[in-house]
């Protein structure tokens, strides 16, 4: 049996209430398709006060192709011969006809309940229209009897067994469940809700966790940092004060116009490393040798 669409669905829950008995896609041994002479199932048989009466709801495809294609084509005509397959058959059995259209959908609890009263009022030998698209057909009296048709299910409920849910599931989408496993499945979901409860309280620690760790990550990353800057403040101090001594002479004469001596050169060369600024240079010459050199000579030196 196949899982019944939405408009089937809402039909089933308005027979429920009604509460009519019926079976889905029942078969009858004298409805059969003319192409290959299977039997062919009526969407509801319901039993009405004991007698038979037929539901069935037509969607777009039962009025008009889906498409151009051949196979459209041919899948319309064939639901238009098996629709007058249905119509001949219950007019030949007396059983009430109600064919829905799908335009109706919106209306089917109206419709249905006055086809229900309708054919518990004895309507016969006269065509209804509930709208103007959807009709009753009523044929002679008497109405089949629901139980005389052949080759139906026995029983409009249908009794599955679950024993893995502990159910009896019935058709139209009704269970039956024991007091036992419906306690059951409480103390189950008891059970699970606690269990998120626990995860939840483990993750939140995990949270806080993480958090502290990464606070601590950050202030020890803070304290290296600190400690590289004052090392690296340390050792260009180092640098500054270990500056090597220069015991020779810095000019060629004693003149102080006198060109700068090879090894003077290559001490002023090496007091860039400890200092950027050729200014920096002449005032350390100055403070520590009583050497006075003038700018564009430091450079050339440093060049």
């Amino acid at each position: 049996m196949d899982q019944p669409s939405e408009p089937e669905s809402q039909i089933i829950g308005v027979l429920n209430n009604l509460q009519v008995l019926f079976d889905r896609e029942r078969k009858f041994d004298d409805l059969r398709s003319k192409s290959d002479y299977s039997m062919l199932p009526v969407d509801f048989a319901l039993d009405v006060n004991g007698f038979l009466a037929i539901i069935e709801y037509n969607g777009a495809q039962h009025y008009s192709p889906r498409n151009n294609s051949d196979s459209a084509k041919a899948a319309f005509k064939r639901l238009s011969t098996n629709g007058t397959s249905r119509l001949n058959f219950c007019e030949k059995n007396n059983i009430p006809l109600l064919i829905i259209h799908y335009k109706d959908k919106n209306s089917l609890k109206v419709i249905i309940e006055s086809f229900v009263e309708d054919v518990k009022n004895d309507v016969h030998s006269k065509t209804k229209k509930y709208t103007a698209h959807t009709k009753g057909f009523f044929h002679e009296l008497p109405y089949c009897a629901f139980r005389s048709t052949p080759d139906g299910p026995i029983s409009p409920l249908q009794f599955k067994e679950d024993s893995n849910l502990g159910y009896l599931s019935l058709s139209n989408d009704a269970i039956v469940w024991t007091k036992t496993e419906l306690n059951t499945l409480l103390s189950r979901i008891a059970e699970y809700e606690s269990k998120i409860q626990r995860y939840q309280a483990i993750t939140a620690n995990l949270v806080l966790n993480i958090d502290s760790l990464r606070e601590e990550i950050t202030q020890k990353d803070l304290l290296l940092k600190n400690v590289s800057q004052e090392t690296i403040s340390e050792q260009s101090n180092s640098d500054i004060t270990d500056v090597a001594e220069f015991d020779g002479k810095f000019r060629m004469t004693n003149s102080p116009r006198s060109r700068l001596t090879p090894e003077a050169k290559s001490f002023i060369k090496s007091l860039s490393v400890q200092y950027d600024e050729a200014s920096q240079i002449q005032d350390y010459l100055v403070a520590t040798y009583n050497e006075s050199i003038s700018i564009p000579t430091l450079k050339k030196c440093l060049e």
